[in-house]
């Protein structure tokens, strides 16, 4: 199997909100006191897809989370039958020519529910709200299988595709956890 990363963009005219039918989701923006929860939403969300991360301490986080360029968002459950349940994350980051969605995803459980949709849409609309022109995202043929095919879906477009030598190393686990052999 080929193994390919793909970089991709979106403009306001090109972008479109989509949702599920699932319940939606409310975004709420994290804060430094919510450093070691965002830990666990970066680590959950991108097990088995990144490593970056995984081993940040919660003062780490805080730094991270004080850059000025630099906001995390955190998705819940707007559902009646979950109401508050962490769900997934996104964090932008505000660069010269607009604004990079980055650690974009949902925690497992979450996950063939529809709700990537609601967080594309959230994480796309909230970067043009700071007045970003273009947003651009990564993903990768390891990443979810709905993945390209739901931003292509919201009005993203490739801009580039890069050929990967590995596939995404095996997950590793958290800090103070093992791997279960």
């Amino acid at each position: 199997m080929r193994h390919q990363s793909y970089t991709l963009e979106c403009t306001p005219d090109a972008f479109k909100a989509r949702t599920s039918a699932s319940g939606g989701l409310v975004i709420v923006r994290a804060t430094t006191r919510d450093a070691a929860r965002c830990g666990r939403l970066w680590t959950g969300v991108g097990a088995g897809f990144w490593t970056g991360r995984v081993r940040w301490s919660p003062a780490r986080w805080v730094r991270h989370l004080r850059q000025p360029d630099v906001s995390f968002w955190i998705a819940r459950s707007a559902a009646e039958t979950r109401p508050d349940e962490d769900v997934g994350c996104f964090e932008l980051i505000r660069l010269v020519r607009g604004t990079k969605i980055q650690g974009f995803g949902l925690l497992p459980p979450s996950r063939g529910r529809g709700l990537g949709r609601d967080l594309l849409t959230a994480a796309t609309m909230q970067a043009f709200a700071t007045g970003a022109r273009k947003v651009w995202l990564h993903t990768a043929t390891d990443d979810h299988p709905a993945a390209l095919p739901n931003y292509l879906a919201g009005g993203y477009r490739i801009v580039r595709t890069r050929e990967l030598r590995n596939p995404m190393p095996a997950p590793t686990p958290p800090p103070g956890e093992r791997r279960v052999v």
